[in-house]
């Protein structure tokens, strides 16, 4: 009998694309597993959706002046199209707007409430009065009373992992405008969490196979003391509420956007009879996705829900990832902080994305994406080394032709090589059995790495200027090993590995099983470059004078300040990191040098229309100053170079070479193209460093 598996990953918000923490924290790492599953010959159901209601959205709506429902479509086809082009696949990718969704939502509310697990009670909510809406509890922001982290929300400390409410926040603000919330009472339907305390801890307890992260959360939240949860809100977007004097709220859009992986079944399957039923079946494990702000919900909550329901089978593997930060903060679609992925996808191979993903995956641990590292990675160990060997591999085997186990005398180096493949693959199953994704791929990479040794040592374009049993073995091993990594490629790198397989002689995917059957060596078509490199392309830079007008404090972070500039006949803010090395008035009337292409950024919830130029040493931060009669908006000129106004990123402007040196006996900024120094100048002469910063410090 085939194994049954449901894998489900967390429905994103329909209020703007995925970034590519999304992709790392949730959407790439089920994709593998999914992919997995189906090679294995399980029986799957693989489901997920659009989040279609709740609070961004219905402020969005509010904003913009446009249907919250038109908005919801809308980003549903964007991510529709996001994960179409990266080849994340589902049987089911619902919308929670849709009529089915309500109809089974209704349904669980009644056997809920049927069952005992739902009462009625009042509570007291934050209401922003500007937007004239009741705001769910992660929208406002505050001091976290146990901890003192700045940016707490009113569901929980980001930095201590504290369950909050949003009246406990110290100095609470609505996130949307930054005004004070009022604290009303308003009569809601609650979910008895609290009586599952003991059920849940002893489902936790049964999971010793899940990652420690994940159990560490569950553990702590659960022994903190389950509280009952509202499952209503004052809302006019969302699921009606099917009870009688309800009739002006919605349900709580974390409580009916989990039901949505029932309504991902019900859609596959066709019926929710059948769905039902299904859920009820005891041979189907379910594994679920997220990210690791999510974990409450799928590990306690969730199933929570389930045992409340009756017979409906609870998770079975809860697959939390760690943050994939950018320049050490979260990515945040309402803070602007991160890469989008129609970005990525406008730049990068969605290969080349998967690679770079699964290369630094936050399984256990946050990491950090840099756009130069993930260039790098890709042109390195993709594209010079995976690339590079099954190149070498396959052109030497199309132009020697197809061989054949009997024609093969393998020496230490090829059985090495079997024993080598053998392991790898066995590895890998295993792994990816255990939804250790990230040891999975570096398994893979680590069979990479051993080809191309292979390969090196084996030498088989010198044994084949005659033929012989020993050139053919070198033939066929290392066409062997080619295949091996496209086999189990096809869970990590999916169009490469179909395209490797086909010129192969195999026109549809392959089954991973334990044992490589590959009894013959043969190409049927030439195989061609599989990648062509990732190219920096020519930066355009565009440096001003500006003149600091008013200097104010950040609202929210004590190291920065806000800066506002005058550049002749333009006015701009940027926000700057120098607040430790000026005070507010020996900055004001400074003629500074700003980048003024740079791609505008929210830093913290404060948007930066450009970058000051400083230096830094052991005394601390140095302002790049212009000559004191420069004009203001003047151009700073870089030699002979020509400059244009093209936007650039702070990832493009990193990797500029600008460096302080000393020149008549000043310490200047200068800009360096094939290592010769270009000064930086205005109509009076170069710009000086303010303060004796070091010679050879890069600037800021």
């Amino acid at each position: 009998m085939k194994d049954k598996v449901f894998v489900f990953v967390a429905l994103p918000y329909a209020n703007g694309a995925l970034h590519l923490g999304q992709l790392a924290g949730a959407y790439i790492p089920y994709d593998t597993f999914r992919r997995f599953v189906k090679l294995r010959g399980y029986e799957v159901i693989a489901a997920s959706g659009s989040d279609e209601h709740g609070t961004p959205i219905t402020i969005k709506s509010i904003r913009e002046g446009i249907p919250p429902q038109e908005i919801a479509s809308k980003f549903h086809g964007i991510n529709s199209e996001i994960f179409r082009k990266m080849d994340i696949e589902f049987d089911a990718y619902i919308e929670t707007s849709s009529n089915l969704h309500r109809e089974i939502v209704s349904d669980f509310l009644k056997k809920l409430m049927e069952e005992g697990f739902i009462y009625e009670s009042e509570m007291v909510q934050p209401f922003c009065v500007k937007e004239n809406i009741f705001l769910a509890d992660r929208y406002i922001k505050g001091k976290c009373p146990h901890c003192g982290y700045e940016s707490a929300t009113g569901d929980q400390c980001e930095n201590c992992g504290s369950t909050l409410e949003p009246s406990e926040l110290i100095d609470p603000v609505c996130i949307f405008d930054l005004t004070t919330p009022e604290f009303r009472k308003t009569k809601h339907l609650f979910f008895r969490l609290s009586n599952l305390q003991e059920s849940l801890l002893a489902y936790i307890q049964s999971k010793d196979y899940w990652r420690q992260n994940v159990l560490r959360y569950s553990r702590n939240f659960i022994e903190e003391g389950l509280k009952d949860r509202p499952i209503t809100r004052d809302l006019g977007w969302g699921v009606d509420v099917p009870f009688k004097g309800y009739e002006d709220k919605k349900v709580y859009v974390w409580f009916e956007a989990l039901i949505g992986y029932i309504t991902g079944v019900a859609t596959v399957v066709g019926s929710v009879e059948k769905a039902m039923s299904l859920w009820e079946d005891k041979q189907i494990r379910h594994f679920y996705f997220m990210g690791k702000d999510n974990i409450a919900f799928h590990s306690i909550i969730w199933p929570g829900m389930l045992l409340s329901h009756g017979k409906l089978q609870l998770p079975y593997f809860v697959a939390a990832n760690e943050y994939l930060n950018f320049r050490g903060e979260k990515f945040s679609k309402s803070r602007g902080t991160g890469i989008s992925m129609p970005e990525m996808l406008e730049k990068y191979d969605p290969e080349f994305i998967r690679f770079g993903v699964l290369y630094n995956l936050p399984e256990e641990h946050d990491s950090d994406f840099s756009v130069e590292e993930f260039e790098n990675k890709v042109n390195t160990e993709l594209i010079d080394k995976f690339g590079n060997f099954v190149n070498r591999a396959l052109i030497l085997a199309f132009k020697h032709g197809q061989v054949s186990l009997d024609q093969i005398a393998q020496n230490e180096l090829d059985i090495d090589a079997e024993r080598m493949m053998q392991d790898s693959i066995s590895k890998i199953i295993n792994e990816m059995e255990k939804v250790n994704i990230r040891n999975a791929f570096r398994t893979w990479l680590e069979l990479v790495y051993f080809g191309n040794g292979y390969i090196t040592r084996r030498k088989p374009w010198e044994l084949c200027k005659s033929e012989n049993a020993n050139c053919n073995a070198a033939i066929y091993t290392g066409t062997k090993l080619v295949f091996a990594l496209a086999l189990t490629g096809q869970i990590f790198l999916p169009k490469t590995s179909k395209k490797i397989l086909s010129w192969l002689g195999y026109p549809d995917s392959v089954p991973i099983s334990e044992h490589v059957n590959f009894p013959v060596a043969k190409l049927v078509v030439k195989p061609e470059r599989l990648f062509e490199k990732i190219k920096g392309r020519q930066l355009s830079l565009k440096l001003v004078v500006a003149r600091v007008e008013e200097v104010s404090d950040h609202p929210n972070a004590e190291k920065l300040y806000l800066l506002d500039l005058n550049l002749g006949g333009e006015r701009r803010r940027i926000v700057s990191g120098i607040k430790d090395s000026y005070s507010k008035d020996a900055l004001k009337g400074k003629k500074i040098v700003i980048v003024s292409n740079l791609k505008p950024a929210s830093i913290r919830g404060e948007l930066s229309n450009g970058m000051l130029l400083a230096a830094e040493d052991e005394g601390g931060v140095h302002l790049v100053l212009a000559p004191g009669s420069s004009a203001d908006g003047e151009e700073v000129r870089i030699g002979n170079v020509e400059t244009d106004d093209s936007e650039i990123t702070i990832e493009e402007f990193r990797k500029i070479n600008i460096r302080t040196v000393k020149k008549d006996g000043s310490t200047v900024p200068a800009l360096f193209l094939d290592n010769k120094p270009i000064y930086l100048e205005v109509r009076e002469g170069n710009l000086v460093v303010d303060g004796s910063p070091s010679e050879g410090l890069k600037v800021k």
